[in-house]
């Protein structure tokens, strides 16, 4: 078949389009209408957001703007204006003067705002005494002349769209900032504004709008583009002759941020509106429906056409396709199942594919059973060589140390015979000298009897089962109190844990004596908590003892590691390295914190996952 011959990445690209158009299909007929709705809340989301990133560039634009003029309105060197003179001069002369103080902050100003801007000084009463730049004007303007200023004067500054002949053309108002001067607190001693170029506006609405659509402008294929104040005048427009006219109520009425359909006449259109800031300015954009869903209404009938041509090859094809390719997938899934579960001799055979893709795959699993059954027979076999390896020796060490102790009693005796016997004669210094050799064999007596109690317990293996570790660890304390004094507390709720109990004993009662031992405390004190850390638990042993330098926190856990002279503390070194080995067969760790003088903190962590347990008295 020509099916066989193609490779498995075409394979498999037939079998998606097949198994995977099928649902998409049925899916796109029943809810065709939903994808529409969807695509039409797209492109509202899509005015929505233009909507909004216009409104964003107006409020840095308009609150910039005002507050740059109240910030020069702070630092403006009122003190130093002789307002009687100024007052003066307006009555007497009627016009401008042509310089006055801070003429040098309103020319920064201006230049800050590349010359779209022009500022101007009035007296308290409202008379207009300076302008930068200089107007050379025969009647001088009276802010309380025009309704805009009682507004601003009431809100003690801020911005409004107006008008203030000669320096504004009439009919075309615009973007004027006011704040009030104070030589004092409370004292008012004038005004300083600004007026802002309404072309800024303009082309603000202009770029930010083609900016956001692209290379065609939304601007050409909308109806309206505007920037509304709080007074329900166009402060921008993109009909530029429409600036300070009064918006429809369409536009200012609701006065809500979104996007929605809304009827206009016998035409339905996108109307998109969101605020600048928290200012009451709003940007409105309207587009007529039909050119907005354009795209919308292509796309649908496409997506009808392309159901149409899909569901027809889904239903052709589809039933073969499965059949013939997942065959082999099938096969290769039972093959890795039968391996997985142990069968290792088991092979997968795909005559119909043996020089694609699944028959290099069906060769792969091959070798790998070949070589894992190879590698178990290997393994079982140094299994077998070292468990003889092990117990000879075992035999070796019990018969070294059964060898050393006899010889060493038979040291013991003769040092014994010489101090009663011949003490006289050999004085003081001979004595003594027999006791150290009486001490020294019973310390390698002990040493022999240790390593001797090591090799018991390396032979000492449970079953892998599950035990509360509360009972063991009450075990443990009272195995220890037995010998030794002090307090050993344990949280209350310990987990089950799964794992040699008779082993993890040994880690706990030696953990928990070492902390009774090794301490000076009038009272010593070990404390056993434990953390469920999700894959594992955590136990800590904590006592209040001698503490141990951090130098030797990486060698503690070496066999017959001592920190101490013998004659000081009990102990041949061996507990700890027992403690290490067990946890790490358990797949575990154990960690110390500790500190001379502040006691010491092991921090045991075992698998909750009895898989993890890899111990040879542990089938897996």
């Amino acid at each position: 078949m020509i099916l066989s011959r193609l490779s498995l990445p075409t394979k498999v690209t037939v079998l998606l389009l097949g198994l995977s158009l099928g649902p998409l299909l049925i899916s796109g007929i029943v809810h065709e209408n939903r994808a529409v709705a969807s695509g039409k809340q797209a492109v509202r989301e899509r005015y929505a957001q233009s909507a909004r990133f216009a409104a964003r560039a107006f409020d840095l634009r308009i609150e910039g703007f005002n507050r740059d003029v109240g910030l020069l309105a702070t630092r403006f060197p009122v003190a130093a204006l002789d307002l009687p003179a100024i007052a003066r001069h307006l009555d007497v002369e009627g016009t401008l003067l042509p310089t006055a103080i801070g003429r040098h902050e309103l020319h920064v100003f201006n230049a800050l705002n590349e010359g779209d801007a022009q500022t101007f000084l009035a007296l308290p009463d409202g008379r207009v005494f300076f302008s930068q730049p200089f107007h050379n004007v025969r009647s001088v303007p009276n802010l309380k002349a025009f309704p805009w200023f009682a507004k601003l004067d009431r809100l003690r500054g801020g911005t409004i769209l107006g008008d203030l002949p000669p320096f504004t053309v009439a009919g075309h108002p615009q973007l004027i900032a006011l704040k009030p001067l104070f030589a004092s607190p409370g004292v008012s001693t004038g005004y300083l504004g600004a007026l802002l170029d309404p072309s800024v506006l303009q082309r603000i609405l202009r770029e930010v709008v083609r900016e956001q659509s692209g290379a065609r402008s939304i601007t050409a294929g909308t109806e309206l583009a505007a920037l509304i104040n709080q007074y329900g005048q166009f402060a921008a427009h993109s009909h530029r002759h429409l600036v300070g006219t009064a918006v429809p109520p369409h536009l200012f009425g609701t006065r809500t941020t979104g996007t929605e359909e809304v009827q206009i006449g016998e035409e339905r259109v996108i109307l998109s509106r969101a605020e600048v800031g928290r200012s009451g300015w709003y940007v409105a954009l309207q587009t007529p429906v039909h050119g907005a869903y354009r795209e919308v209404y292509t796309l649908t009938w496409l997506l009808t056409v392309m159901i149409v041509l899909t569901f027809i090859f889904v239903l052709l094809f589809a039933d073969h396709l499965a059949t013939v390719l997942l065959r082999p997938v099938h096969e290769l899934e039972r093959g890795a199942e039968m391996i997985g579960a142990g069968a290792l001799d088991y092979r997968i055979e795909l005559q119909d594919h043996a020089h694609d893709e699944l028959g290099r795959v069906a060769h792969a699993f091959n070798k790998m059973g070949e070589n894992l059954l190879r590698s178990r027979r290997q393994i079982e076999a140094y299994g077998r060589t070292l468990s003889v390896a092990n117990q000879e020796l075992d035999a070796m060490v019990f018969a070294i140390t059964h060898d050393l102790k006899k010889s060493l009693r038979g040291i013991e005796g003769f040092a014994t015979f010489l101090d009663e016997d011949y003490a006289p004669q050999l004085g003081r210094d001979g004595v003594e000298m027999i006791q150290s050799i009486v001490q020294n064999v019973h310390r390698i007596e002990k040493l022999a009897d240790d390593l001797i109690g090591l090799v018991e317990h390396e032979r000492e293996r449970g079953e892998r089962a599950g035990f509360p570790m509360d009972a063991l660890l009450r075990e443990a304390r009272e195995h220890c109190l037995e010998n030794l004094i002090g307090e050993v507390t344990i949280q209350p709720g310990m987990p089950e844990l799964i794992g040699d109990r008779v082993r993890l004993s040994l880690v706990f009662t030696n953990l928990i004596s070492n902390g009774l031992k090794f301490n000076r405390s009038a009272r010593p004190r070990v404390e056993i908590t434990f953390e469920d850390l999700g894959t594992v638990f955590e136990f800590a042993v904590s006592d209040n003892g001698i503490g141990i330098d951090s130098r030797y926190h990486e060698h503690i856990f070496d066999l017959f590691s001592r920190l101490h002279a013998k004659d000081e503390y009990d102990g041949m070194g061996t507990g700890l390295n027992l403690a290490w080995r067990i946890i790490e067969e358990h797949r575990g760790q154990i960690n110390v914190e500790s500190k001379p003088g502040l006691g010491s903190r092991f921090i045991v962590r075992v698998p909750k996952d009895p898989s993890s347990l890899t111990s040879p008295g542990f089938p897996l």
